[in-house]
């Protein structure tokens, strides 16, 4: 890796891990400060407020796509337009989601709402730094939208001692920076209304691949507090805190190399390289977790959970594999191609078959066993298929169509 990029890596890891840290102090001073209703309605609300960041995430995959191949035209519009579909969306649903989840009020769904047109123009705005191979601007423009959200949650949080003054904060701390990423970028006020709508399809392509990819990433947890004791499952709870640091460690690689995929011609080597160096750090987390498997579980269960110990590396293991799975998954969208979102979807079914035809009271080594097998296996299917030869000919043309 030349040193500009390998420099680029190591400013966008280390600024994704401080937000991490800010967005873990959030949770922690939350648990602190709140009584048992308040922290539960934040810790929910926080959980949608990630589910309706899914455009977020796909505006970024589709705006650095759009820069590194030179069609950026009418980003801002469809930013725009995204994030205040998803606003009202949410705003509609806001009834239901106080029913559902059973929340004291409107205004918890209404304040993620608001907070919806924020988190598209910020992933916008990175994606467009990602796609100019811009990595210390979109090192400052991730820490800025991360450390916005959480520290102002956190101001919030301290200042009113509520849910709800820490969500408003929160909202705030999330459009600020967003605007000013924007008027940081003068290239966004290249307008087309002829590309809006082919930039809103291409992003709920993105959206939909990416929202999958979410549901498989959280299935596991949910599937085991379905089938295991309540024991048993906070146990497993405790181990997907370590599958999600191994998922989301090398998560800034993706962003790093995103604009060099968009190169066909030197997408296959590209990816080939990056996936077996992130296959290679999973497989020293997992060698790690099995070494020091004391030291891991007192890390993850703050020594509440011994029994965790033996299956330590079992709950790494997955998470490398959803690593590679959610690589592989970036590296399609940037030759739009998403054949792999069908392996994710079949995953995510065959994990439900799997986990809901065990016996009465499995144990948490089978279920994370059967999870970390399944996905295993998908991440390799999913490899395969990316460096298969036809591949990249279905994504063929995406340079010139934008």
């Amino acid at each position: 890796m030349p040193a500009p990029m390998g420099r680029g890596l190591l400013w966008v890891t280390v600024a994704g891990w401080l937000g991490n840290v800010l967005s873990y102090l959030l949770l922690l001073a939350a648990a602190r400060r709140l009584g048992t209703a308040d922290y539960a309605e934040l810790v929910t609300l926080l959980n949608v407020l990630l589910i309706g960041s899914v455009p977020a995430f796909a505006l970024q995959a589709v705006a650095a796509r759009r820069v590194a191949t030179g069609s950026a035209d009418g980003l801002l519009e469809a930013g725009a337009v995204i994030g205040l579909a998803a606003a009202l969306l949410i705003a509609a649903l806001s009834p239901a989601l106080v029913a559902f989840l059973h929340l004291p009020g409107l205004t918890g769904p209404l304040l993620v709402a608001l907070s919806m047109p924020g988190t598209a123009l910020q992933g916008l705005c990175q994606g467009v730094w990602q796609g100019e191979r811009r990595l210390i601007g979109l090192a400052v423009a991730t820490f800025a939208g991360t450390a916005g959200r959480s520290g102002a949650g956190l101001l919030g949080l301290f200042v009113g001692g509520t849910s709800t003054t820490a969500l408003a904060c929160l909202a705030v701390g999330l459009s600020v920076p967003a605007a000013g990423c924007v008027l940081a970028l003068p290239e966004l006020r290249r307008r087309s209304r002829r590309a809006l709508l082919s930039l809103v399809t291409e992003a709920g392509h993105a959206s939909h691949a990416y929202g999958v990819f979410l549901l498989l990433s959280v299935s596991d947890v949910l599937l085991a507090r379905h089938v295991l004791s309540t024991s048993a499952a906070a146990v497993y709870a405790a181990g997907s805190v370590l599958t999600k640091a191994s998922l989301w460690l090398p998560q800034s690689v993706a962003s790093v190399l995103f604009a060099t995929l968009t190169d066909e011609d030197r997408h296959h080597r590209v990816f080939a390289r990056a996936v077996a160096g992130i296959a290679g750090l999973g497989l020293a987390i997992v060698a790690g977790s099995w070494l020091l498997s004391a030291l891991v579980t007192a890390v993850v269960g703050g020594g509440r959970y011994p029994q965790l110990r033996e299956d330590a590396w079992l709950f790494a293991m997955l998470g490398g594999c959803l690593a590679v799975l959610q690589f592989t998954l970036v590296a399609g969208l940037a030759v739009r191609n998403m054949a792999v979102t069908a392996l994710i979807w079949a995953t995510v079914v065959g994990e439900a078959v799997l986990v809901l035809s065990l016996g009465p009271e499995p144990s948490v080594r089978l279920v994370i066993g059967l999870m970390a097998g399944l996905n295993l296996l998908t991440a390799a299917a999913a490899v395969l298929l990316r460096l298969a030869p036809g591949y990249r000919a279905r994504g063929a043309g995406s340079r010139a169509t934008g």
